[in-house]
C-alpha cells in the first residue's frame, strides 16, 4: 500500500511542481548497439526530439542553452548518448572523453542498491556476478551511463539488455535478469538525476519485457523494481495495441499514441514498368505477329529471371501461364501500400502525402467524407499537447488504436489507446475469415503435394489479434474440425465439434506457437485451444490426425520414462510458448551476431530451448522439449497472419524470429522445411494465403527497392538511412531461417540500388551526410552473407563491396554493430579479398586494420583468438540446448509440473484486455478513492 501511495504521490507532484523545477528524462532506443541504429518504430527520433524540446522550453521547462536542432541532437547523441557493446572498449573510452556521460562509482551504486528487493538483487548477482565483476559499460570501478544533459532535461538511451554482451546467455538463458548497468541506470534516474517523470519515446523499449510475473507484478518483479514510482509517459505507434498493452500493464506506461507515416501506393517504376510494357506488347502481338511475340516472350523471360521474379512466384517452367502470373504480380506490386517517410511526433502530414493518405483511408471507408479524414489526420498537435498534459499529471483521453486504414476511429491520435474484451475472441467475423484461411491452406497443400497436411504450425501474436479479432484462433479451430460457441452477448463460452459429414475432410492437427505477450494477454484462449485439441483428439467420425500424433507422442514420452497417466495428458498439449515471465526467443539477436554462430542448427536449438514450454488447463509453463520436438516432426505448413497496412515482414525482426524460427525448428526436428505461408489480411475483404517467397519479394520490390520509398526516407535524414539498413538486416534474418525464400538476385538488386545507386538518387552523398554507418552496415551484411555461404556474390560485386566497406570504415569510423566490430572473421574475410586483388594501397590497408583495432581494443590476431575461446565456451550451452527435460521422480509421481491454470465459468468471469478481472479494477478504484480521501485530510 505504501508503494501505491508513493506512485500516486509522484503523479500528484507533477500537478503541483512548477514546470521550471521539474526534471524530465527523455529515453530513446539504441537496441542493439551501433552508430547506425538509434531510433524508434516509424518515428523520426531526432526530429521528434527537436519538436519536444522546443515545446518543453515553451511550457517553461528549463532546457539549458540554445535549443538544439535535429542535426545537433544527432551529433550530441552519437558522441555521448549511445550504448556501446562490450566488444568495443575503444568506443567506450571515446564516449567517456566527451565528458557528458554519467560516471557512477560502484560504491554509490551499492548504496542505492541496498534498498532494492533482496529477491531481485540475488537474482541479478546470480546472473551477472557482483557489481565489480560487471562487463557492460563499466570502466575503472565506475558504471558508465550515456547521457546528453540539457539542464533539467536529459536525453538518455535505455540500456541494452545484455544478450549481445554474453554469448552464453544469448544461447541459453531463457530468463535474463537486468545487468548491473541496466539496474544502475534506473536507480540513477530516481536517486541521481531525481527524475519527476520519464518520457519513453517510441515503440518499444525493453523495460516492460523484463522477468517477473505475467500480471499483478510484485515488488520483486524486475519492471516494478526498476521503474519505482517514476511516472512513465510512453509515446507509442497507434498500430501496435498488443505491445502497447504490455507497456501499460508491466511498464506502468501511460500511452500517447502517434500516427503511422503517410501511406501511398507503390506504383510502377524502372524495370518493372519496362516488364509490364513488354507483357502488354506481347499480348497485343500474339494475334498479329507470332514471330514478334516470340521475341518479346524471350525478353520477358530474361528480364523476369534477372529480377528474380520467377523465384518469388515459384515458377519452375516458363510458359504462357507464367506470363499471366507475372502480369498479375506486377499489378500487385503497383497497388501495394508503402509508408512514405516516417512520422515526427506532434507534426501532421501535409501536401501530397496528406492527400493520398486520406484518399486511401476513404477507399476503405467510403461513407466518411474526405474532408473529415483530412481534418482527423491534421490533428497530430494533440500528441504533443497530451504529452504536456501527462507531464502535468493530467488526464490523457482514451480511444481505440489500430491501423487507420482498418479502423478510422483510431484517428486523431494522441490518445491512451486500449484493446478489446478477449472473451469475444474469435469474433463471428474473425471466425469466418479464419475458416477461409484454413480451407485455403488445405486446398493449396493438396494441389501442390497431392495429400492433406497432417499438421499445421500457427504463430499466435497479441499484436495481430488486436488487429483482426482472432482470425488465427478461428483458423486453428477449423483445422481441428471444431467451432466456437457464443452466448447471446457475443462472448465465446466454449467449443463444439463440426460433425464429420459436414467437415468433409480429416481433422488436421495443429501446433500453436504462442508469443509470451499472447500468453499474458489471452490465457483464456490458451485454455480454449487446449480444450479444443483434447475434444478433437477423441473423435472418430473422420480420419483424425490429432489422434494419430497423440499416440506417437505418448509412445515417445513413455519411452523416456514418463508414467502412463502423465504421458496420456502431455501427449495432447499443442500450445507452446516461453517460460512464464519470459518473452522472445533471442534468435532476433543471435542471427545478426553472425560472427558468433557457425550453423543454423545452433539457431534452431536456441529457438527450441526458449519456446518449448507447454501450456494447457492443468499445465502452465512446463518445460517439455521432448513433446515439443515430436510435435514439430509432423508439421507440414507454418503460417502467420499479417493484418497491418504498415507493418510487413521486412520492417521488424519479430516475424522472421517467430515464423522463420518455427520453420527452422521444424527442419531441425523433422529433417525438412515445411511450406511457409502468410495469411495476408491487410485488406480483410481480399484476405488470402501466400508463400513467404512471394510475400517477401513483393514487399522488397514495392517498398525497399522502390525509388518512391527511398525518396520518402531520404527526407528523414539519419532516421531514413537507418530504415534502409534495417530492412536488409531483416532480410538476412529470413535468409538464415528460410534460405529458400531469399534469392541471390535480391541481394544483387540491393547492391545495385544502395551501393551502386543505379537510380541516380545520390545515395552515397545522402548516407555520408546523415548516417554513413547504415550503408557501411549494409555492405558488411552482404559480405557476411557471402562469407557464410548464403549468397554466392559475383566476383566483381564481392570486390566492390569489400573496397566500399573498408574505405567507409577508414573515412567515417566503424559502425560497431555486432557483425562489424564483434566479428573478426568478417574482417579477415575482407582483408583477404582486398589483399588478393590489391584493392587498397598498403597504407590504406594498415589504416583499415588500425581503425578496427582501435575500436575493439585488440589486434586482429588477438580478436581471432578471443573469438576461438568464445566458441569453445559455447559448447556447454549448445549441448544443454539439445538436451530434453529429465524425467524426475516427481514427474513420475502423480503431479504434472508447472503452474496450474484454472478456468472459471464464462458467466462469472470477465477478462479485460490485460487479462485481469474486472474485480481488480473495482478494487483499485476503491483504493484510489481512499488514498485521495486520506490525501485531502492530510493536505499532502
Amino acid at each position: 500500500m505504501d508503494f501505491f501511495v508513493w506512485r500516486v504521490s509522484a503523479w500528484q507532484k507533477l500537478r503541483s511542481t512548477p514546470n521550471k523545477d521539474k526534471k524530465i528524462a527523455v529515453m530513446f532506443w539504441n537496441h542493439g548497439p551501433g552508430k547506425q541504429n538509434i531510433g524508434a518504430t516509424y518515428l523520426n527520433l531526432f526530429r521528434s526530439l527537436e519538436e519536444i524540446l522546443a515545446r518543453l522550453s515553451k511550457e517553461g521547462y528549463r532546457v539549458e542553452g540554445k535549443l538544439p536542432s535535429e542535426e545537433e541532437i544527432k551529433e550530441l547523441i552519437l558522441a555521448s548518448g549511445r550504448n556501446i557493446g562490450s566488444w568495443a572498449p575503444g568506443e567506450l573510452d571515446a564516449l567517456i572523453r566527451q565528458g557528458r556521460a554519467v560516471r557512477l562509482p560502484l560504491d554509490r551504486y551499492g548504496e542505492w542498491a541496498r534498498d532494492l528487493d533482496p529477491e531481485y538483487w540475488r537474482a541479478v548477482e546470480a546472473e551477472w556476478g557482483k557489481p565489480e565483476e560487471g562487463k557492460v559499460m563499466t570502466r575503472n570501478n565506475e558504471i558508465i551511463l550515456p547521457c546528453v544533459p540539457l539542464g533539467n532535461i536529459v536525453l538518455v538511451p535505455q540500456p541494452s539488455r545484455g544478450w549481445h554482451d554474453d554469448p552464453n546467455k544469448l544461447y541459453h538463458s531463457t530468463k535474463l535478469m537486468p545487468h548491473h548497468q541496466y539496474t544502475a541506470f534506473y536507480l540513477w534516474l530516481k536517486h541521481g538525476f531525481k527524475a519527476d517523470a520519464v518520457i519513453s519515446l517510441g515503440t518499444h523499449g525493453t523495460h516492460e519485457w523484463l522477468p517477473g510475473k505475467q500480471t499483478g507484478l510484485s515488488q520483486s518483479c524486475s519492471p516494478e523494481v526498476l521503474i519505482q514510482d517514476i511516472p512513465n509517459i510512453y509515446p507509442y505507434i497507434m498500430d501496435n495495441i498488443g505491445e502497447g498493452v504490455q507497456a501499460k500493464r508491466r511498464g506502468r506506461g501511460v500511452i500517447i499514441d502517434y500516427l503511422i507515416p503517410p501511406v501511398k501506393k507503390a506504383g510502377t517504376y524502372e524495370e518493372y514498368g519496362e516488364l509490364g510494357s513488354l507483357i502488354n506488347e506481347y499480348n497485343e502481338s500474339l494475334s498479329r505477329s507470332p514471330e514478334l511475340a516470340e521475341k518479346k516472350y524471350t525478353r520477358i523471360e530474361a528480364l523476369a529471371l534477372k529480377l528474380g521474379l520467377l523465384e518469388d512466384l515459384g515458377i519452375k517452367e516458363f510458359n504462357a501461364d507464367a506470363v499471366e502470373a507475372l502480369e498479375h504480380y506486377l499489378l500487385e506490386l503497383k497497388e501495394a501500400k508503402l509508408p512514405y517517410g516516417l512520422h515526427t511526433f506532434g507534426r501532421s502530414p501535409d501536401g501530397e502525402a496528406l492527400e493520398e493518405f486520406s484518399q486511401l483511408i476513404r477507399e476503405r471507408n467510403p461513407a466518411v467524407p474526405l474532408a473529415d479524414i483530412k481534418t482527423k489526420l491534421s490533428l497530430c498537435n494533440r500528441e504533443t499537447d497530451h504529452l504536456m498534459d501527462g507531464l502535468s499529471g493530467r488526464y490523457i483521453p482514451s480511444a481505440k488504436g489500430n491501423d487507420p486504414l482498418r479502423n478510422i476511429e483510431a484517428i486523431p491520435t494522441g490518445n491512451n489507446f486500449y484493446g478489446f474484451d478477449p472473451a469475444r475472441v474469435p469474433s463471428r467475423e474473425a471466425w469466418e475469415l479464419g475458416k477461409s484461411q484454413a480451407d485455403q491452406m488445405i486446398e493449396k497443400y493438396q494441389k501442390e503435394h497431392g495429400n492433406y497436411p497432417e499438421k499445421i504450425g500457427l504463430v499466435f501474436w497479441s499484436i495481430e489479434l488486436q488487429r483482426n479479432e482472432g482470425t488465427q484462433v478461428g483458423t486453428a479451430l477449423h483445422l481441428l474440425g471444431m467451432k466456437p460457441v457464443w452466448d447471446r452477448n457475443g462472448k465465446v463460452t466454449g467449443v463444439e465439434p463440426i460433425p464429420g459429414d459436414l467437415l468433409g475432410r480429416p481433422r488436421i492437427d495443429v501446433h500453436l506457437q504462442v508469443s509470451g505477450l499472447f500468453r499474458d494477454n489471452f490465457p483464456n484462449l490458451i485454455l480454449l485451444m487446449d480444450d479444443a485439441v483434447q475434444k478433437a483428439g477423441q473423435l472418430k467420425d473422420v480420419e483424425n490426425f490429432i489422434a494419430v500424433h497423440n499416440q506417437k507422442i505418448k509412445d515417445y514420452l513413455i519411452g523416456k520414462g514418463y508414467e502412463e497417466k502423465e504421458a496420456e495428458r502431455l501427449k495432447q498439449l499443442r500450445v507452446f510458448s516461453n517460460e512464464p515471465g519470459s518473452y522472445g526467443n533471442t534468435i532476433e539477436d543471435l542471427i545478426p551476431n553472425s560472427g558468433l554462430w557457425e550453423g543454423d542448427d545452433e539457431i534452431a536449438d536456441v529457438f527450441i530451448n526458449f519456446v518449448s514450454f507447454a501450456y494447457g488447463r492443468d499445465v502452465w509453463g512446463k518445460p517439455l522439449k521432448s513433446a515439443y520436438k515430436k510435435n514439430l516432426e509432423d508439421v507440414k505448413i507454418t503460417m502467420h497472419t499479417r493484418s497491418s497496412n504498415l507493418f510487413m515482414n521486412l520492417d521488424t525482426d519479430g516475424v522472421f524470429s517467430e515464423l522463420g524460427g518455427l520453420a527452422l525448428a521444424v527442419k531441425r526436428a523433422g529433417g525438412a522445411y515445411p511450406d511457409v505461408v502468410l495469411s495476408n489480411q491487410s485488406n480483410p475483404d481480399a484476405a488470402h494465403v501466400e508463400d513467404i517467397e512471394k510475400a517477401l519479394g513483393r514487399e522488397l520490390r514495392s517498398r525497399y527497392l522502390n525509388p518512391k520509398w527511398i525518396e520518402g526516407m531520404k527526407q528523414e535524414n539519419y532516421a531514413g538511412a537507418r530504415e534502409m539498413n534495417r530492412f536488409s538486416e531483416h532480410l538476412w534474418g529470413w535468409q538464415v531461417t528460410t534460405p529458400f525464400a531469399v534469392s541471390g538476385a535480391q541481394w544483387e538488386q540491393i547492391y545495385e540500388v544502395y551501393i551502386k545507386d543505379k537510380y541516380n538518387m545520390e545515395l552515397k552523398a545522402f548516407f555520408d551526410k546523415h548516417n554513413p554507418w547504415a550503408r557501411q552496415s549494409m555492405a558488411a551484411r552482404m559480405l557476411e552473407a557471402d562469407r557464410k555461404g548464403y549468397w554466392k556474390a559475383p566476383e566483381e560485386i564481392k570486390k566492390d563491396l569489400a573496397r566500399t566497406y573498408a574505405l567507409d570504415v577508414m573515412e567515417k569510423g566503424v559502425a560497431c554493430c555486432e557483425h562489424t566490430c564483434n566479428n573478426p572473421m568478417l574482417q579477415k574475410f575482407v582483408t583477404n579479398i582486398i589483399s588478393l586483388y590489391g584493392l587498397l594501397t598498403p597504407r590504406e590497408m594498415e589504416q583499415f586494420k588500425m581503425t578496427i583495432a582501435k575500436a575493439v581494443g585488440k589486434t586482429q590476431e588477438e580478436h581471432e583468438a578471443e573469438h576461438s575461446a568464445v566458441r569453445q565456451g559455447l559448447k556447454d550451452p549448445m549441448e544443454k540446448n539439445r538436451e530434453e527435460e529429465a524425467v524426475t521422480a516427481e514427474s513420475k509421481d502423480k503431479s504434472v509440473k508447472g503452474f496450474e491454470m484454472v478456468e472459471e465459468k464464462a458467466e462469472e468471469t470477465q477478462i479485460t484486455s490485460s487479462g485481469s478481472s474486472w474485480m481488480v479494477m473495482v478494487t483499485a478504484l476503491a483504493v484510489m478513492g481512499l488514498v485521495a480521501l486520506g490525501w485531502k485530510r492530510k493536505k499532502l
